[in-house]
């Protein structure tokens, strides 16, 4: 068996040895359920299995800390590399601060955080630099030939191998890191700055301060195309930090990045083993990518039911609720891509800041509940919607607000 195989004391081969629980692929959801199981048991049998050199590939990961499940927050917190109390977004005819906690982490601090933590559990390993080519319900077979075994196996390989939807849009965006001559504000994150020049679809910058003189600063768009152009949203960029008077001094790192945005699901939320989790299992949110409080809900799941027991009655139920939740946020996505103007795109979150702050927490989360959804469409739709193609996605909506007119 190839690659480097990481963790405590425990003896014997990965192949010689039967796991509680093998988790395919090293990104976001098999680290959180890594971490969750070896919270709960520090002595589980776990296997963790990335292909790459290091967990979680190059990403940022983000998500609001008031919709995270309390009994989760212990083994969250060390993930959490920055943390900011408020959050701002600026339109053109709004500008608000949201006073919740936002909280950020990199893929290196991922990485240590969750290695680290297997480590230092008895009889838990990682094992980097090996793929899989099959995963079946109890085992998995690696691309050197061996055969790991387990009770649970998770296969959460990432959105590149599973099926994207022919009707979707896309979330693209080049992001830099980097040091700047003069000090920033540190207590506020800037999650959507949409007072830029709108091109491809909705189009904003989204400045996270890491420090006094140090922000990871992206270029994104909701686009109908996955196609990006690197040098075009780096240059946007600098451009942007240029117009706000932010001096570049160096430029520390870069990532970039193309995630669907479906409005037709590929299938629904597997309900047998294996467990398929992730981007491909159908646990994230469609219409964000905020998907970390999706894959604490399905890691805790994991961790309190034990290897043989996740495929319940309980677990249908929250497979249940995933999909409701999912199919509302595709809706989404549709009104989004098919009913409104590209132009335009952006007065559908300006209307969208303009609810309440528990509906729009609850929405990060995709927790929201009937009343959540409806209220969404009680009022007058923002310019820009073509309400004959919206009528037909969502029947009804433009109707509370004539009643009233």
């Amino acid at each position: 068996m190839d690659g480097g195989g990481e963790g405590g004391g425990f003896g014997g081969t990965m192949s010689d040895t039967h796991w509680d629980y093998v988790l395919v692929g090293g990104g976001l959801q098999n680290g959180l359920i890594a971490l969750a199981v070896l919270d709960r048991d520090p002595n589980a049998r776990l296997l963790l299995i990335e292909r790459g050199d290091e967990l979680g590939g190059d990403h940022t990961w983000s998500f609001h800390e008031g919709y995270l499940p309390e009994a989760a927050l212990g083994w969250l917190r060390p993930l959490v590399e920055h943390r900011w109390p408020r959050y701002r977004v600026t339109f053109p005819k709004l500008t608000r601060t949201l006073e919740h906690p936002y909280c950020t982490t990199s893929s290196a601090h991922f990485h240590t955080t969750v290695a680290g933590r297997i480590s230092e559990a008895p009889r838990a390993r990682l094992l980097r630099g090996v793929g899989a080519t099959e995963v079946h319900a109890d085992r998995a077979v690696l691309v050197d030939g061996a055969t790991v075994t387990a009770d649970l196996v998770v296969d959460a390989r990432g959105p590149d191998t599973a099926v994207v939807p022919e009707q979707t849009g896309w979330q693209k965006f080049v992001g830099l890191e980097v040091e700047l001559a003069d000090a920033i504000d540190q207590e506020t994150a800037e999650l959507m700055d949409a007072t830029v020049q709108q091109r491809d679809g909705f189009r904003f910058v989204y400045v996270l301060p890491f420090g006094p003189r140090r922000a990871l600063i992206e270029d994104t768009y909701f686009s109908d195309t996955p196609d990006l152009d690197v040098p075009r949203l780096r240059d946007g960029v600098l451009a942007y930090c240029r117009q706000r008077g932010l001096r570049v001094t160096h430029v520390a790192r870069e990532e970039h990045g193309v995630l669907p945005m479906p409005w037709r699901p590929s299938g629904g939320v597997r309900r047998q083993a294996p467990l398929v989790a992730g981007f491909q299992g159908g646990w994230f949110h469609p219409a964000t990518g905020y998907s970390v409080p999706v894959a604490t809900r399905l890691a805790m799941h994991v961790a309190e039911r034990g290897p043989r027991d996740v495929f319940g009655a309980d677990y249908q139920a929250l497979a249940d609720d995933q999909e409701r939740q999912r199919h509302f946020a595709q809706l989404l996505n549709e009104l989004l891509f098919t009913a409104t103007k590209s132009g335009q795109r952006y007065r559908v979150f300006e209307h969208f800041y303009g609810l309440p702050e528990d509906l729009i927490l609850r929405f990060y989360g995709l927790a929201m509940s009937r009343a959540d959804r409806a209220r969404f469409f009680l009022r007058r739709p923002p310019k820009g919607v073509k309400l004959a193609k919206a009528m037909k996605i969502l029947p009804g909506w433009t109707m509370p607000w004539r009643r009233r007119a």
